[in-house]
């Protein structure tokens, strides 16, 4: 462990051989940071295929925060027997849940020998308080940009779920606004080729987003047609002041994992490495209204005359995320 500035940040780096905190000892490096009493997410990736088929249920990922609000542990068949979560010894939902849990950024996750123990993230512990049915629509948006976010400063860009990341984050120029299911399965297959899942893993992605047990009531894609013929349409996120805390609980998160070091970045740098204008799906003039937004609230610090515009971040993670529901009435 290395502490730095008088305990006030610390990381924990941890290779997946053994050693302390949370992974699951698949050999993946990892950095977790801590910003004064802040735990910060993991920077980890979760299998490709971690769905098995399962679209994200809203309320078996209510069922698996509360497991995780009491730092539940056990092998996959008991976790499923205290939630309810349907779920056998070869297959079954719990498993996918809490990668769709992980990937969101709500729980920590550690598998040693078959057996999970799991736990709540600041995030995790704010939605689980003020919205553990997980009914809000502002809810559903950070989980939906949460699961969408990018995997660190890697070469090529990569996500946490990468089907998630590569259906909202990358394929803008590729795919366009408006796409077939087709069109998003051969470029899947660009980038992982081709695979026994992959056309079902296709079909999960955005079937989170049509189905109102799901995401669908976030309404990020619309489908119009069926079978084959079926267009998708990528849909931008709400530009209404009430969701203004989200994507600042956004952005500050992503930060945190993309450049823990700096509290001083270019915009324009800070855009292309965490996607966030490209999720949001918004033009400049929503863009500023949101950034005005934050420096009237004393979030961040907005230079705009250097020539190139520079944020300085001015609050805590800790707080902005608490802050998540501030703005509804």
């Amino acid at each position: 462990m290395l502490l730095i500035g008088a305990g006030v940040d610390f990381y924990w780096h941890i290779a997946g051989d053994g050693g302390v905190g949370v992974g699951d000892g698949a050999g993946t490096a990892w950095v977790w940071k801590v910003r004064g009493n802040m735990q910060m997410l993991e920077r980890k990736p979760i299998p490709l295929n971690f769905p098995q088929t399962f679209l994200p249920e809203r309320r078996l990922l209510a069922k698996l925060l509360a497991f995780a609000v009491e730092n539940g542990r056990g092998e996959k068949t008991a976790i499923g027997e205290q939630t309810g979560i349907p779920t056998g010894k070869d297959t079954g939902k719990v498993e996918p849940m809490i990668y769709y849990c992980q990937g969101m950024g709500l729980v920590t996750a550690n598998r040693e020998s078959g057996e999970w123990q799991l736990g709540l993230t600041a995030l995790g512990r704010v939605v689980f308080q003020e919205d553990r049915y997980l009914g809000e629509s502002h809810t559903l948006w950070l989980l939906h940009l949460m699961l969408c976010r990018p995997l660190g400063l890697v070469s090529p860009p990569a996500g946490v779920a990468d089907a998630w990341f590569t259906l909202f984050a990358e394929s803008h120029f590729r795919l366009g606004t408006n796409f077939s299911q087709q069109d998003f399965l051969a470029f899947l297959i660009e980038r992982h080729g081709e695979k026994s899942y992959t056309k079902s893993l296709v079909g999960v992605a955005i079937r989170t987003y049509l189905e109102e047990s799901c995401l669908g009531m976030i309404t990020a894609l619309r489908q119009q047609g069926s079978g084959d013929d079926a267009i998708i349409e990528r849909c931008s996120a709400p530009s209404e002041r009430s969701y203004y805390p989200v994507y600042a609980a956004y952005l500050y998160l992503v930060w945190d994992e993309l450049f823990a070091d700096e509290n001083q970045i270019e915009l324009d740098r800070l855009a292309e490495e965490s996607r966030c204008f490209v999720l949001m799906g918004w033009d400049d003039v929503a863009i500023n209204r949101w950034l005005e937004w934050m420096v009237d609230k004393g979030l961040i610090q907005l230079d705009r005359y250097t020539g190139t515009a520079m944020l300085l971040r001015l609050g805590m993670t800790a707080q902005v995320v608490s802050n998540i529901y501030s703005e509804l009435i």
